[in-house]
């Protein structure tokens, strides 16, 4: 009879949450926006709501 497999190794222990990129997406079309630092979607034009820290 065989021994039984080892465990697997543990993940890191300080590996922390996931990264949130719900304020990438755009409101209007969905799309996943990386340049979301310009004040319009680049897919569909909608412009962006004025968030916290905007000078709008």
């Amino acid at each position: 009879m065989d021994p039984p497999a080892p465990d697997p190794p543990a993940g890191p222990a300080d590996a922390g949450e996931p990264a949130c990129l719900l304020h990438l997406v755009c409101d209007a079309c969905g799309s996943l926006d990386p340049a979301r630092g310009t004040a319009h979607c680049t897919r569909c034009g909608t412009p962006f709501p004025a968030g916290p820290g905007s000078s709008s």
